[in-house]
């Protein structure tokens, strides 16, 4: 606040000589009281500006998010901030509240930033930013599903906060900066004015050109299989006791399920060198089915082996093929 001046005045102030006796009309003093009047006047802030009881001038922290790196710092807090949100409180409201705007507007505004942010219109940059956010999460979720990554929760957060640092950081040290002044004459507002759908086209070709490739992906993409291959005790537990007593009879369940996409002709194999001769289960399994299988096996022999347990899958037409083992060592004692 500035002090603009300083000026006084002079005025009578007439009151009674004695306080404690009664005033009368004729006894009265009267003094003159010079009294100076500080008088300030006040310049108002710009329209807009907030100043905060604490002394923060949030007018400075508007012009730094404004500038460059304001905003790169702002991208890079908030992406690694709704990481840590996503993995410490994944499922409640402030996964929601945080990872909304994560997913669909921060990786697109650092592309923009990128790729679009001169010459473009503040309403051309909001909507490019909510786009190739959309754009970005399909193409990652693309990325995981057809590679060994995989996709699930933990693959999505870190190759959405690593798309985002990336795009930052090629923004702020691999872009070219700008030397051309921009133009202020009518007539560069005027071409100015007929290029703001230009990134918006862009962004629309760009999609049309993803999904026609993620299209293609898609179709042509040999899939992993789903079928499954598992083995518990007879009350159905993983946690398969392996100490065993001579003379008595271990039982497993076998579990498959036909992952594949039609019929398939499913053959187990349980082998021993040992203990028992070989066990061949067969059964033609249409797609999705189950199957269950209980293999009972007599203790007659002391000592430590290997319980192995071969699948086999076979499509009407073509050779067998194997599929996977499942194994146990046990002590009989």
């Amino acid at each position: 606040m500035e002090q603009r001046g300083l000026k006084s005045r002079h005025r009578k102030v007439f009151w009674p000589v004695s306080g404690t006796e009664p005033v009368s009309g004729s006894i009265l003093g009267t003094m003159l009281e010079t009294q100076t009047d500080i008088a300030y006047e006040y310049s108002l802030p710009p329209k807009g500006t907030v100043h905060m009881a604490s002394g923060i001038n949030t007018d400075s922290i508007v012009r730094f998010l404004k500038t460059d790196n304001g905003q790169r710092l702002v991208i890079s807090a908030y992406s690694i901030i709704a990481t840590v949100v996503l993995y410490a409180f994944s499922g409640t409201g402030a996964a929601y509240v945080v990872g909304i705007p994560y997913l669909f507007f921060v990786p697109g505004f650092a592309l923009v930033r990128l790729f679009f942010w001169t010459k473009t219109s503040p309403e051309a940059k909001f909507v490019l930013s909510m786009g190739l956010s959309i754009l970005a999460v399909i193409f990652l979720g693309l990325f995981l599903v057809l590679t060994p990554i995989g996709l699930d929760s933990d693959t999505t957060r870190a190759s959405l906060i690593v798309f985002t640092l990336v795009a930052v950081i090629l923004e702020a040290f691999v872009k070219p900066a700008e030397t051309k002044p921009e133009e202020k004459t009518p007539e560069a507002k005027a071409r100015r004015a007929v290029k703001v759908d230009l990134p918006i086209a862009a962004m629309l070709g760009t999609a049309l050109v993803i999904s026609a490739i993620s299209l293609g992906l898609i179709i042509t993409a040999d899939y992993p299989s789903t079928t499954y291959f598992a083995i518990t005790d007879e009350n159905g537990s993983a946690d398969i006791n392996t100490t065993l007593t001579h003379n008595t009879t271990m039982t497993v369940i076998l579990h498959m399920k036909n992952g594949e996409d039609g019929l398939r002709t499913f053959t187990m194999i349980a082998h021993n060198d040992t203990l028992f001769d070989q066990m061949t289960f067969t059964r033609d399994l249409a797609k999705g089915e189950t199957w269950n299988e209980t293999v009972a096996i007599d203790m007659v022999y002391w000592g430590v082996f290997r319980l192995d347990f071969d699948l086999y899958i076979q499509e009407e037409g073509e050779p067998q093929y194997f599929y996977g083992n499942l194994h146990l060592w046990i002590d009989v004692q």
